[in-house]
């Protein structure tokens, strides 16, 4: 026992003896740093606290004795140290772990510079009074003045300062939310002690002082979640119910891609001008970087539909045409583009069967469609009636086979036809069009085309013969059929379609 004592009163002994307890600490924390990514980050710390255990037990063991006017430095260092090491810890823990990976927030280092500073400052003040009995009255008022001088100096510096510690204690905004703040809109891609920086919809860098961020109004399109309300308005003819209007509206919106059906959109009507029946339009969106693709999306379709569905959107213009309008003029431009349709029809081998004076009398009775890139006016599976004879554009032929996915099996342009089964059967749309570029279609209807067949029944035989030749020579590819089966396929197929044409037509 006397000589463990006499071993450990030795400064020699304790000196050994702490420099081992700082190694093995040093090697165990190395050790630990490979093992674990997530213990890399303080190892540094870790072994500041190694070296305060290795500083206290050579104090214990002898130090304290063997050198009392040093001890007290030994002392305040270790402490010091201690200090500075726990509060590195502690800054991972909540600034790295909890904040940032855990809340997916951010934590400047600059706030960690700030805080590691502050507290040591203070600590400092403290262990000079309490250890080595310093007298640190004069040493703050000294420091006061000083940090008086320097704050009217950098008193912008400061304002954005403090600024940006109460943006990330309050989190008014964070890292990744869409905002409107300091006369700029963007996507925020960083917050510093000193600005704001965040990328504009033009794809444009802004830093912005936090003070300016916080001075106004911060509009946050992200909270309380990524949904954001936005609204466009639109003026349309008196002439139009407001019913009418939002059932248009409401189902140009269904079709619009990033056009949230939770919440449902919403139209209303917001007053009346002096031109038109203002409308709001309400729709939720959750991408807000794309909020400026989805309007010009809606007014596009808006224009497309409001064309078709013969809904005026007025405008206070007054143009003058130094033009004169008379009945004969009115008359030949009718004239010129029932010609134009009438040539079109005459191209068309389904409608060969018609004689020249009854298509023309088929021509003031059809509808012309504009539609535009994306749309598609027939959809695969849905009843309808009606055939379309491209007059501008091109479109897609879509079929969608059993696993879901749409082949397109044929590209249409000017003079091609689609959606004679329908128009004479009523049979469901085979197949979907979806306009390529923006078309233009005649469009014949079953109550167009009624008419036709009344007045002249023997076309329904000469439609039935064109339509069934044409499928007995598709089925005759896909099944390699003879001649004689082709015949009598043809055959079949014909009488087929004049019964069903009759029936849906009534011409019995």
């Amino acid at each position: 026992m006397e000589l463990i004592q006499a071993l450990t009163g030795s400064l020699l002994w304790a000196t050994l003896f702490s420099i081992g307890l700082f190694v093995g600490g040093s090697i165990a924390t190395n050790f630990l740093a490979k093992k674990s990514k997530l213990l890399e980050p303080i190892a540094s710390g870790l072994k500041l606290i190694a070296l305060f255990v290795a500083l206290q037990a050579f104090l214990i063991l002898g130090g304290n004795e063997g050198f009392p006017a040093v001890a007290r430095y030994f002392q305040f260092f270790s402490w010091l140290i201690a200090i500075f090491a726990l509060l590195r810890l502690t800054l991972y823990m909540y600034g790295d772990l909890f904040v940032v990976r855990w809340k997916k927030g951010s934590f400047p280092a600059a706030f960690k510079n700030i805080i590691t500073m502050v507290i040591l400052v203070v600590s400092v003040l403290f262990l000079m009074k309490g250890i080595l009995d310093i007298n640190v009255t004069s040493l703050i008022a000294t420091t006061t003045v000083l940090t008086a001088t320097i704050g009217l100096a950098f008193q912008s510096t400061l304002a954005n300062m403090l600024a940006g510690l109460t943006i990330h204690l309050e989190k008014p905004l964070r890292q990744g939310d869409w905002i409107a703040a300091g006369g700029h809109e963007g996507h925020v891609l960083d917050i510093t002690l000193r600005s704001t920086r965040m990328r504009t919809i033009e794809k444009n860098e802004v830093f912005i002082p936090n003070s300016y961020v916080l001075a106004g109004a911060v509009v946050n399109y992200s909270l309380p979640d990524q949904t954001t309300y936005r609204k466009v308005t639109v003026g349309v003819s008196y002439q139009v119910a407001p019913n009418t209007v939002r059932r248009t509206v409401l189902d140009v919106l269904a079709s619009v891609d990033g056009v949230h059906r939770q919440p449902e959109p919403l139209v209303r009507v917001l007053n009346f001008g002096d031109f038109s029946v203002n409308y709001e339009i309400r729709y939720a969106i959750h991408d807000y970087q794309r909020y400026l693709e989805i309007e010009s999306d809606i007014m596009n379709l808006l224009w497309y539909r409001f064309r078709r569905d013969g809904i005026e959107i007025p405008f206070p213009i007054q143009t003058v045409h130094l033009k004169e309008i008379t009945a004969e003029s009115r008359r030949a431009e009718r004239e010129q583009a029932a010609a134009e349709v009438l040539a079109l029809m005459g191209k068309v081998d389904i409608l060969a069967p018609l004689s020249q004076e009854e298509r023309r009398k088929l021509v003031e009775t059809v509808g012309i469609k504009t539609y535009a890139v994306g749309e598609c006016p027939v959809l695969q599976g849905e009843a309808g009636d009606s055939f379309y004879i491209i007059r501008k554009g091109s479109v897609d032929v879509l079929v969608q086979k059993e696993a879901g996915e749409c082949v397109v099996v044929a590209t249409l342009g000017a003079g091609n036809f689609f959606g004679e089964m329908s128009l004479l059967t009523g049979a469901a749309r085979t197949a979907t069009i979806r306009v390529t570029e923006d078309a233009e279609f005649v469009v014949i209807d079953r109550e167009s085309f009624r008419g036709t067949l009344i007045h002249n029944p023997s076309i329904a035989e000469s439609l039935s013969r064109i339509l069934a030749e044409r499928q007995a020579a598709l089925a005759a590819q896909r099944e390699k059929l003879d001649a004689v089966t082709f015949e009598r396929r043809k055959r079949d197929e014909s009488g087929k379609l004049l019964h069903n044409i009759r029936e849906f037509f009534g011409l019995h």
